[in-house]
């Protein structure tokens, strides 16, 4: 008797479950986002058909980057130009005429300039903060960070991209403020050992930064490597204060010794987006073939 009711009741669980999963699969978000997408192509093609096509998750995978991508399963009008005007996650890519003609999305696909997880389809774990990843979603102008994977030129005194305005700002500003003076960065080609060298920060993980930071004094509920820069540069003796009141004597740390420069929040922005572009090409290892063409990498200070 007790064997036929634990029988039975492990099949009701059983059961239970697979009605739980593939309700779940039925009402995923994407399916969601899709489906509306589909609907909206059979608009502007006028093609009532369009509205019922097949979904399913759209990935673009590259071998040589090692990264699989499935961010087009929602944003699918990425590269059609009808979409120029849709909300996300329907939008049209940005300049999709202009720099993004050279980065085709089946060639870089999406997280080797946003970054993210590139395998998960629900907004939960791709958008906002998802802190088991390694680096978190880039966008706006925060995206711009990622040129210098494979643009290593983008230092060079007498070139400016206006493409990533942002980022030619932040370049500027570095050097009208004299930050190689105290720190090492590589692509501007200073050394110095005042402050801790800069030339691969860009390139270290969410972890390895919260590691070596102290996010206590950070007011954004995002502690996060971008959060804590762009605080640190609007503020720096507020974020760095030092510990010189601590009771035991070795654990007194002096405070900051970068001055606050009462930057605007643009200027901010574009420092943090400079820092968050400084890279180490062993870790950030692009392959040769994804590099700009120019007259030789070797030439530049971070490609040494």
């Amino acid at each position: 008797m007790l064997k036929n009711i634990l029988f039975a009741g492990f099949s009701f669980l059983i059961l239970f479950l697979l009605g739980i999963f593939v309700y779940r699969d039925a009402t995923a978000e994407w399916k969601t986002y899709q489906s509306t997408y589909y609907q909206k192509l059979a608009k502007v093609v006028n093609n009532p058909e369009m509205a019922n096509s097949p979904l399913k998750v759209e990935q673009i995978w590259n071998g040589q980057l090692n990264r699989a991508d499935r961010c087009t399963t929602c944003h699918m009008g990425v590269g059609n130009p009808a979409f120029a005007n849709e909300p996300q996650p329907y939008t049209t890519h940005p300049d999709l005429t202009g720099y993004m003609s050279k980065h085709p999305f089946e060639k870089v696909g999406c997280t080797v300039c946003h970054d993210g997880d590139g395998q998960a389809v629900t907004v939960e774990k791709t958008h906002g903060v998802v802190h088991h990843l390694d680096r978190q979603l880039k966008t706006a102008p925060y995206v711009q960070a990622a040129c210098s994977r494979c643009h290593y030129e983008l230092y060079s005194e007498d070139l400016y991209w206006p493409e990533a305005p942002q980022l030619m700002e932040g370049i500027r500003l570095a050097r009208e403020l004299g930050c190689g003076a105290c720190h090492t960065i590589n692509q501007l080609g200073t050394i110095a050992t005042l402050a801790p060298e800069l030339s691969g920060i860009g390139s270290k993980t969410e972890l390895a930064f919260y590691l070596v930071h102290d996010f206590s004094k950070i007011e954004s509920p995002e502690h996060t490597f971008r959060a804590w820069e762009w605080e640190h540069f609007k503020d720096p003796q507020k974020i760095v204060p030092g510990t010189m009141d601590a009771a035991d004597p070795k654990d007194r740390t002096p405070p900051t010794i970068m001055p606050n420069w009462g930057l605007s929040d643009e200027e901010t922005t574009a420092l943090t987006v400079f820092v968050m572009s400084l890279r180490d090409k062993k870790v950030e290892n692009i392959p040769r073939p994804f590099l700009p063409r120019t007259v030789g990498h070797d030439q530049f200070f971070q490609y040494r």
